[in-house]
């Protein structure tokens, strides 16, 4: 990937930061089943992962989007959908999303004695996808968002339930504050304290605090190793993605809790351009790790590889 290509992306991150906007890897709003969980390609049905989830809810935040389903201009033609004309006060080049492919190239070379050799590396592609709420045709209803009627009944949480359950991490419930231990030298083994579900504001909160400290609880085990700042900030963007997939809304607001490394962050961010994009890689590493314990083989959607597949 280009330098300028990442500084680019890094930078719309930061000034969605620096303006104090939302936090692009939160998602405050769920409830219908093409509205929440993570990005998906409209055709092949694989989610988008790494840095293209940010990208994608960035413009999704940006226009007041819903649908998770995105595909490029050729991939809805197909489908019998056109992407909406730009609106007027919408810049040129704006309107459409960017992101990233890797695309598996395959060279054969041949050395001096004549052998032939395949070598295989990956080549970095960018696309631009719209998003089902920017398309009209017969089929674009299929991925677009329909309100749903009003329900005095709360979002049911039991697929977080379920997922945390079944990682059958050492939960200890007690006291007030939430944090991940790890194991001692002395032979103790890691656990995860938190508060009494009660005790939080909502059930959301309480979730995403489990979440995050699932996310330091999978360093150890996915071989991860990086500063403290860093392990926040894939923990937040782990507990982030795992909620948006798993339908519980939570709020889009930097939490108090990372509020403390938003200066550390920001700086890592302006000083080293891959600095978002390892985070956001290793974040859907881990979410794809705690989800594997509640999911079936089968049942378990694949994670976009080729992004326009």
């Amino acid at each position: 990937m280009s330098a300028a290509l990442r500084e680019k992306i890094t930078q719309q991150i930061v000034t969605a930061l620096e303006k104090g906007e939302l936090a692009p890897w939160k998602r405050p709003w769920s409830g219908h089943p093409y509205a929440s969980g993570l990005p998906v390609n409209a055709v092949s049905k694989n989610r988008y992962s790494g840095v293209n989830i940010l990208l994608v809810q960035l413009h999704q935040m940006k226009h007041n989007l819903r649908s998770k389903f995105y595909a490029t201009f050729n991939q809805w033609k197909a489908m019998g959908c056109f992407v909406k004309a730009r609106p007027k006060d919408v810049p040129p080049g704006e309107w459409g999303c960017g992101i990233l492919y890797c695309a598996p190239v395959k060279k054969v070379e041949r050395s001096d004695s004549g052998d032939e050799k395949t070598k295989e590396f990956l080549l970095l592609k960018n696309y631009t996808v719209f998003c089902a709420d920017q398309v009209e045709g017969a089929d674009a209803a299929h991925f677009q968002v329909e309100d749903l009627p009003v329900s005095a009944n709360f979002i049911d949480f039991d697929p977080a339930e379920r997922c945390i359950a079944s990682v059958n991490a050492d939960l200890r419930f007690g006291g007030d504050k939430a944090f991940y231990r790890r194991p001692t030298t002395d032979g103790d083994g890691d656990y995860i304290r938190l508060p009494p579900k009660t005790s939080f504001h909502s059930e959301a909160e309480f979730y995403g605090t489990a979440l995050h400290e699932l996310g330091h609880w999978s360093e150890s085990r996915l071989g991860w190793t990086g500063s403290y700042a860093e392990g926040e900030l894939r923990a937040e963007m782990t507990s982030a993605f795992a909620l948006s997939e798993l339908g519980v809304p939570h709020c889009g607001d930097v939490t108090a809790n990372s509020q403390s490394y938003l200066a550390h962050w920001l700086q890592a961010m302006k000083s080293d351009p891959r600095y978002i994009f390892r985070a956001s890689t290793e974040a859907s590493k881990a979410v794809e790790f705690l989800l594997s314990f509640s999911r079936t083989q089968e049942a378990a959607p694949e994670i976009e590889e080729s992004l326009v597949a």
